[in-house]
C-alpha cells in the first residue's frame, strides 16, 4: 500500500447575509488565524449598514476544510466575535 503525502487546504471566506439571506461571499487568504480578519471585516460590516441601513446585515468569517473522511466548519460572527464549528460525515 502506497501512501501519499496530502496537504489539508482549507478555504477562507466573508459571508454577508441581509434578513438571513446570503448576499456576497468573498474568498480571503487562509494563511494566519480568522481572527485576524476580524478589524477588517468589523469595518466593512459597519460601512454596509451605513450606507444600507434598512436591512438586518450579518456577516462571518468561514473555513472548511476535508479530514477523514468528514468536512469540518468553522466560523466567526464577525458582530459578536463568538466562534462555533460543525462536522458534517
Amino acid at each position: 500500500m502506497v501512501k501519499e503525502n496530502m496537504t489539508v487546504r482549507k478555504k477562507r471566506y466573508i459571508c454577508v447575509k441581509v434578513d438571513g439571506l446570503e448576499v456576497y461571499l468573498e474568498t480571503i487568504s487562509s494563511t494566519g488565524s480568522m481572527r485576524d480578519y476580524l478589524p477588517t471585516a468589523k469595518l466593512r460590516l459597519r460601512e454596509i449598514e451605513k450606507v444600507m441601513p434598512c436591512g438586518r446585515w450579518s456577516m462571518k468569517i468561514e473555513q472548511q476544510w476535508p479530514e477523514k473522511g468528514a468536512t469540518h466548519y468553522q466560523w466567526i460572527n464577525v458582530r459578536s466575535g463568538k466562534v462555533e464549528d460543525q462536522v458534517l460525515s
